[in-house]
Protein backbone atom coordinates (compact mmCIF):
# COMPACT_ATOMS: atom_id res chain seq x y z
CA UNK A 1 0.00 0.00 0.00
CA UNK A 2 1.55 3.45 -1.11
CA UNK A 3 1.58 6.30 1.97
CA UNK A 4 1.42 8.60 -1.18
CA UNK A 5 0.63 8.63 -4.45
CA UNK A 6 1.52 11.58 -6.75
CA UNK A 7 -0.17 12.77 -10.37
CA UNK A 8 1.59 15.00 -12.10
CA UNK A 9 -0.22 17.50 -14.11
CA UNK A 10 0.64 19.87 -17.14
CA UNK A 11 -1.06 23.08 -15.94
CA UNK A 12 -3.17 24.06 -13.26
CA UNK A 13 -6.45 23.62 -15.22
CA UNK A 14 -5.65 19.78 -15.75
CA UNK A 15 -4.45 19.57 -12.51
CA UNK A 16 -8.19 20.49 -11.46
CA UNK A 17 -9.56 17.86 -13.70
CA UNK A 18 -7.31 15.18 -12.13
CA UNK A 19 -7.79 16.35 -8.10
CA UNK A 20 -12.18 16.06 -9.22
CA UNK A 21 -11.80 12.69 -10.58
CA UNK A 22 -9.55 11.41 -7.55
CA UNK A 23 -11.19 13.79 -4.88
CA UNK A 24 -12.34 10.02 -3.00
CA UNK A 25 -8.78 9.29 -2.31
CA UNK A 26 -6.59 11.18 0.46
CA UNK A 27 -3.31 9.60 -0.71
CA UNK A 28 -3.17 11.52 -4.07
CA UNK A 29 -2.17 14.48 -4.33
CA UNK A 30 -1.89 15.87 -7.78
CA UNK A 31 0.73 18.65 -8.71
CA UNK A 32 0.95 20.84 -11.88
CA UNK A 33 3.87 21.38 -13.43
CA UNK A 34 5.22 25.14 -12.41
CA UNK A 35 4.76 28.08 -14.64
CA UNK A 36 1.83 26.83 -16.56
CA UNK A 37 3.82 25.06 -19.37
CA UNK A 38 5.39 20.99 -19.35
CA UNK A 39 8.75 20.60 -18.02
CA UNK A 40 9.22 16.70 -18.67
CA UNK A 41 8.81 13.58 -16.17
CA UNK A 42 12.43 13.92 -14.93
CA UNK A 43 11.37 17.97 -14.26
CA UNK A 44 7.66 16.92 -13.05
CA UNK A 45 9.68 13.99 -10.40
CA UNK A 46 12.10 16.80 -9.38
CA UNK A 47 8.99 19.07 -8.49
CA UNK A 48 7.26 16.79 -6.85
CA UNK A 49 9.99 15.81 -4.45
CA UNK A 50 10.29 19.22 -4.06
CA UNK A 51 6.65 19.91 -3.49
CA UNK A 52 5.97 17.73 -0.45
CA UNK A 53 6.92 17.66 2.92
CA UNK A 54 9.25 15.13 4.13
CA UNK A 55 10.77 12.09 1.60
CA UNK A 56 9.83 8.47 3.31
CA UNK A 57 7.34 5.52 2.94
CA UNK A 58 6.25 4.29 -0.06
CA UNK A 59 5.32 6.99 -2.66
CA UNK A 60 4.18 6.47 -6.26
CA UNK A 61 4.61 8.97 -8.81
CA UNK A 62 2.11 9.05 -11.75
CA UNK A 63 2.82 10.96 -14.93
CA UNK A 64 -0.37 11.97 -16.59
CA UNK A 65 0.39 15.74 -18.06
CA UNK A 66 -0.26 14.45 -21.31
CA UNK A 67 -2.72 16.28 -23.66
CA UNK A 68 -3.95 12.97 -24.75
CA UNK A 69 -4.39 14.46 -28.21
CA UNK A 70 -4.70 11.29 -30.29
CA UNK A 71 -7.84 10.32 -28.09
CA UNK A 72 -9.97 13.53 -28.23
CA UNK A 73 -12.70 11.55 -26.68
CA UNK A 74 -10.96 11.64 -23.15
CA UNK A 75 -8.41 14.65 -23.70
CA UNK A 76 -10.59 16.13 -21.33
CA UNK A 77 -10.53 13.43 -18.77
CA UNK A 78 -6.52 12.82 -19.24
CA UNK A 79 -5.75 9.30 -20.98
CA UNK A 80 -5.16 7.73 -17.08
CA UNK A 81 -8.96 7.89 -16.49
CA UNK A 82 -10.32 5.99 -19.36
CA UNK A 83 -13.01 3.90 -18.07
CA UNK A 84 -11.74 0.11 -18.58
CA UNK A 85 -14.14 -3.04 -19.04
CA UNK A 86 -14.64 -2.90 -15.63
CA UNK A 87 -15.62 0.80 -15.55
CA UNK A 88 -12.80 1.24 -13.21
CA UNK A 89 -10.28 3.90 -14.80
CA UNK A 90 -6.92 2.81 -15.97
CA UNK A 91 -5.73 5.12 -13.29
CA UNK A 92 -7.76 2.77 -10.62
CA UNK A 93 -5.76 -0.18 -12.63
CA UNK A 94 -2.62 1.42 -12.39
CA UNK A 95 -2.58 2.11 -8.70
CA UNK A 96 -3.61 -1.35 -8.22
CA UNK A 97 -0.66 -3.00 -10.28
CA UNK A 98 2.40 -0.92 -8.98
CA UNK A 99 0.96 -1.85 -5.20
CA UNK A 100 1.45 -5.21 -6.25
CA UNK A 101 5.10 -4.66 -6.94
CA UNK A 102 7.54 -5.56 -3.68
CA UNK A 103 8.93 -2.15 -2.42
CA UNK A 104 11.73 -2.26 0.09
CA UNK A 105 11.05 -1.71 3.59
CA UNK A 106 12.51 1.42 3.98
CA UNK A 107 10.28 2.53 1.16
CA UNK A 108 11.22 4.95 -2.00
CA UNK A 109 9.92 6.54 -5.17
CA UNK A 110 8.21 4.30 -7.44
CA UNK A 111 8.11 6.20 -10.77
CA UNK A 112 5.65 5.13 -13.87
CA UNK A 113 3.26 6.41 -16.55
CA UNK A 114 -0.21 7.58 -16.41
CA UNK A 115 -1.04 5.62 -19.48
CA UNK A 116 0.29 2.54 -19.64
CA UNK A 117 -0.90 -1.07 -17.76
CA UNK A 118 1.48 -3.64 -17.30
CA UNK A 119 0.96 -7.50 -17.12
CA UNK A 120 4.03 -9.53 -15.75
CA UNK A 121 4.80 -11.50 -13.13
CA UNK A 122 4.82 -8.18 -10.25
CA UNK A 123 5.59 -10.61 -6.93
CA UNK A 124 9.21 -11.96 -8.54
CA UNK A 125 10.28 -7.66 -8.95
CA UNK A 126 13.37 -7.40 -7.24
CA UNK A 127 14.09 -3.30 -6.22
CA UNK A 128 16.09 -3.68 -3.12
CA UNK A 129 19.23 -2.57 -5.12
CA UNK A 130 20.53 1.14 -3.72
CA UNK A 131 20.45 3.79 -6.53
CA UNK A 132 17.59 3.46 -9.20
CA UNK A 133 16.06 -0.07 -10.23
CA UNK A 134 14.78 0.01 -13.49
CA UNK A 135 11.75 -2.84 -14.99
CA UNK A 136 12.47 -4.38 -18.55
CA UNK A 137 11.76 -7.44 -20.10
CA UNK A 138 13.51 -8.77 -23.55
CA UNK A 139 11.51 -8.39 -27.17
CA UNK A 140 12.12 -8.18 -30.56
CA UNK A 141 13.26 -5.24 -32.81
CA UNK A 142 9.41 -4.01 -32.94
CA UNK A 143 9.00 -2.78 -29.74
CA UNK A 144 12.80 -1.54 -29.38
CA UNK A 145 12.40 1.09 -32.05
CA UNK A 146 9.43 2.51 -29.89
CA UNK A 147 10.62 2.13 -26.55
CA UNK A 148 13.76 2.77 -24.20
CA UNK A 149 16.24 -0.46 -24.48
CA UNK A 150 18.73 -1.15 -21.26
CA UNK A 151 21.52 -2.62 -22.65
CA UNK A 152 23.56 -4.90 -19.72
CA UNK A 153 26.86 -6.08 -19.10
CA UNK A 154 26.68 -9.68 -20.75
CA UNK A 155 23.68 -9.59 -22.98
CA UNK A 156 21.57 -13.16 -22.40
CA UNK A 157 23.07 -13.37 -18.84
CA UNK A 158 19.63 -14.13 -17.84
CA UNK A 159 16.51 -12.40 -15.64
CA UNK A 160 16.82 -10.74 -12.68
CA UNK A 161 18.83 -7.56 -11.11
CA UNK A 162 21.64 -6.63 -13.78
CA UNK A 163 24.12 -3.36 -13.62
CA UNK A 164 23.26 -0.91 -16.65
CA UNK A 165 26.07 -0.07 -18.89
CA UNK A 166 23.81 1.72 -21.44
CA UNK A 167 20.54 3.10 -22.41
CA UNK A 168 19.16 3.49 -25.76
CA UNK A 169 15.65 5.70 -27.34
CA UNK A 170 14.28 3.86 -29.94
CA UNK A 171 17.47 2.52 -31.54
CA UNK A 172 16.93 1.69 -35.18
CA UNK A 173 17.16 -1.97 -35.11
CA UNK A 174 16.17 -5.06 -37.20
CA UNK A 175 16.88 -7.77 -35.55
CA UNK A 176 18.34 -9.65 -32.23
CA UNK A 177 16.93 -8.95 -28.61
CA UNK A 178 16.55 -6.50 -26.44
CA UNK A 179 15.56 -5.09 -23.12
CA UNK A 180 12.67 -3.10 -23.54
CA UNK A 181 12.19 -0.48 -20.77
CA UNK A 182 8.55 -0.76 -19.15
CA UNK A 183 8.73 2.63 -17.90
CA UNK A 184 8.88 2.01 -14.61
CA UNK A 185 11.80 3.43 -12.36
CA UNK A 186 12.22 2.96 -8.25
CA UNK A 187 14.45 5.38 -6.65
CA UNK A 188 15.56 4.94 -3.41
CA UNK A 189 15.13 7.82 -0.81
CA UNK A 190 18.88 8.48 -0.82
CA UNK A 191 19.12 9.36 -4.38
CA UNK A 192 15.51 10.92 -4.53
CA UNK A 193 16.92 13.67 -1.54
CA UNK A 194 19.90 14.35 -4.10
CA UNK A 195 17.93 14.31 -7.04
CA UNK A 196 15.66 17.76 -5.65
CA UNK A 197 19.44 19.76 -6.30
CA UNK A 198 18.99 19.05 -10.30
CA UNK A 199 17.04 21.69 -12.42
CA UNK A 200 12.92 21.04 -12.46
CA UNK A 201 13.92 19.98 -16.65
CA UNK A 202 14.21 17.07 -18.51
CA UNK A 203 12.95 13.70 -19.39
CA UNK A 204 13.13 10.65 -16.74
CA UNK A 205 13.82 8.23 -20.02
CA UNK A 206 16.15 10.26 -21.62
CA UNK A 207 18.63 13.03 -19.41
CA UNK A 208 18.28 11.16 -16.23
CA UNK A 209 19.83 7.46 -17.79
CA UNK A 210 22.57 10.22 -18.83
CA UNK A 211 23.03 11.41 -15.68
CA UNK A 212 22.86 8.10 -13.63
CA UNK A 213 25.54 6.35 -15.97
CA UNK A 214 27.87 9.37 -15.43
CA UNK A 215 28.01 8.43 -11.67
CA UNK A 216 24.77 10.12 -10.17
CA UNK A 217 23.85 7.04 -8.67
CA UNK A 218 24.29 3.24 -8.96
CA UNK A 219 22.06 2.40 -11.69
CA UNK A 220 20.14 -1.37 -12.26
CA UNK A 221 17.82 -2.87 -14.35
CA UNK A 222 15.04 -6.15 -12.92
CA UNK A 223 14.97 -8.26 -16.20
CA UNK A 224 11.50 -9.78 -16.16
CA UNK A 225 10.50 -12.83 -18.13
CA UNK A 226 7.93 -11.31 -19.86
CA UNK A 227 5.51 -8.41 -19.97
CA UNK A 228 2.39 -7.27 -21.62
CA UNK A 229 1.40 -4.01 -22.34
CA UNK A 230 -1.99 -2.21 -22.26
CA UNK A 231 -2.03 1.34 -24.01
CA UNK A 232 -4.36 3.67 -25.79
CA UNK A 233 -2.29 5.71 -27.96
CA UNK A 234 -5.36 6.77 -30.40
CA UNK A 235 -8.39 6.80 -31.22
CA UNK A 236 -8.38 3.53 -33.02
CA UNK A 237 -6.67 1.47 -30.49
CA UNK A 238 -9.46 2.95 -28.19
CA UNK A 239 -12.35 1.56 -30.97
CA UNK A 240 -10.34 -2.35 -31.22
CA UNK A 241 -8.91 -2.50 -27.66
CA UNK A 242 -12.22 -1.40 -25.36
CA UNK A 243 -14.71 -1.13 -27.92
CA UNK A 244 -15.91 -4.10 -30.04
CA UNK A 245 -13.68 -2.93 -33.60
CA UNK A 246 -17.01 -1.39 -34.85
CA UNK A 247 -18.19 1.29 -32.56
CA UNK A 248 -17.38 2.27 -29.07
CA UNK A 249 -19.45 4.63 -26.80
CA UNK A 250 -19.51 5.78 -23.57
CA UNK A 251 -21.65 8.04 -21.73
CA UNK A 252 -23.87 8.85 -24.39
CA UNK A 253 -28.30 10.39 -23.11
CA UNK A 254 -29.56 10.07 -26.91
CA UNK A 255 -30.80 7.94 -29.52
CA UNK A 256 -27.23 6.83 -32.31
CA UNK A 257 -27.51 6.06 -35.50
CA UNK A 258 -23.66 4.82 -36.59
CA UNK A 259 -22.35 3.43 -39.63
CA UNK A 260 -19.00 2.19 -38.14
CA UNK A 261 -15.85 2.77 -36.88
CA UNK A 262 -17.18 5.34 -34.62
CA UNK A 263 -15.92 6.73 -31.46
CA UNK A 264 -18.66 8.63 -29.17
CA UNK A 265 -18.22 10.06 -25.75
CA UNK A 266 -19.57 12.49 -23.13
CA UNK A 267 -22.89 13.26 -24.80
CA UNK A 268 -25.54 14.93 -22.07
CA UNK A 269 -28.54 13.90 -22.12
CA UNK A 270 -31.37 16.18 -23.76
CA UNK A 271 -28.75 18.06 -25.90
CA UNK A 272 -29.75 15.61 -28.79
CA UNK A 273 -32.30 13.37 -29.68
CA UNK A 274 -30.46 11.41 -31.88
CA UNK A 275 -26.67 11.76 -33.43
CA UNK A 276 -25.85 10.31 -36.69
CA UNK A 277 -22.57 9.59 -38.01
CA UNK A 278 -20.99 8.18 -40.93
CA UNK A 279 -18.35 5.81 -41.29
CA UNK A 280 -15.26 6.85 -39.00
CA UNK A 281 -17.00 9.66 -37.66
CA UNK A 282 -16.47 10.47 -34.21
CA UNK A 283 -18.01 12.31 -31.48
CA UNK A 284 -17.89 14.26 -28.10
CA UNK A 285 -19.01 17.30 -26.10
CA UNK A 286 -16.63 19.53 -24.27
CA UNK A 287 -18.09 21.35 -21.25
CA UNK A 288 -16.75 24.63 -21.54
CA UNK A 289 -17.55 27.00 -19.19
CA UNK A 290 -20.43 27.37 -16.57
CA UNK A 291 -23.29 26.55 -19.48
CA UNK A 292 -21.54 26.16 -22.79
CA UNK A 293 -20.92 23.11 -24.68
CA UNK A 294 -18.45 22.70 -27.54
CA UNK A 295 -19.06 19.76 -30.19
CA UNK A 296 -16.32 18.50 -31.27
CA UNK A 297 -16.72 16.45 -34.56
CA UNK A 298 -13.70 14.49 -35.64
CA UNK A 299 -12.21 11.46 -37.65
CA UNK A 300 -11.02 8.55 -36.51
CA UNK A 301 -7.69 8.63 -37.49
CA UNK A 302 -7.53 11.98 -37.00
CA UNK A 303 -4.57 12.67 -34.57
CA UNK A 304 -4.92 16.38 -33.44
CA UNK A 305 -1.01 16.16 -32.78
CA UNK A 306 0.47 16.73 -36.48
CA UNK A 307 -2.38 17.80 -38.51
CA UNK A 308 -3.11 20.79 -36.86
CA UNK A 309 -6.74 20.36 -36.01
CA UNK A 310 -5.77 20.79 -32.13
CA UNK A 311 -4.70 24.18 -32.82
CA UNK A 312 -7.80 24.86 -35.71
CA UNK A 313 -10.05 23.73 -32.45
CA UNK A 314 -8.28 25.82 -29.91
CA UNK A 315 -8.71 22.76 -27.84
CA UNK A 316 -5.38 24.14 -25.66
CA UNK A 317 -7.95 27.18 -24.73
CA UNK A 318 -10.53 25.23 -23.88
CA UNK A 319 -8.81 22.43 -21.96
CA UNK A 320 -8.37 25.23 -19.71
CA UNK A 321 -11.92 26.26 -19.45
CA UNK A 322 -13.41 22.58 -18.71
CA UNK A 323 -15.49 22.51 -16.28
CA UNK A 324 -15.22 19.10 -14.36
CA UNK A 325 -18.13 19.34 -11.93
CA UNK A 326 -20.50 19.08 -14.89
CA UNK A 327 -18.69 16.64 -16.95
CA UNK A 328 -18.51 14.64 -13.76
CA UNK A 329 -22.07 15.00 -13.17
CA UNK A 330 -22.56 14.19 -17.04
CA UNK A 331 -20.95 11.06 -16.35
CA UNK A 332 -21.87 10.01 -13.06
CA UNK A 333 -25.88 10.34 -14.22
CA UNK A 334 -25.79 6.73 -15.82
CA UNK A 335 -26.51 8.07 -19.70
CA UNK A 336 -26.17 5.16 -21.99
CA UNK A 337 -26.66 3.81 -25.34
CA UNK A 338 -29.19 3.93 -27.08
CA UNK A 339 -28.18 2.55 -30.41
CA UNK A 340 -30.01 1.85 -33.70
CA UNK A 341 -28.88 0.01 -36.13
Amino acid sequence: MFDSIIITAANEAQAKGYRAQTSGDSRVVVIADPGGRRVGSLGATVNALVSIEGLSGKVLVCHSGGDARRTPGYAAMGKAFVPMRDGRSMFAHIVETMEALPMPEAGGLLVCSGDVLLDFDYASADLSKAGVTGVAYPDGPFQAQRHGVYVVEGEGAGHGVLQVKDFLQKPKVTEGSFLIDTGIMFIDWPTAVKMKSLPIAGDIYEEFPKMLLEGFAPFNVNVMEKCGFFHIGSSRELLNELGDGNVYVDSVGCELDLAGGNVVTNVPAGRFDRLSLGRNECFTCLPVGEDGWYDLKYMLDDNFKSDGLWERHGLAEKMREIDYSRLLAMRNHGNSLKEND
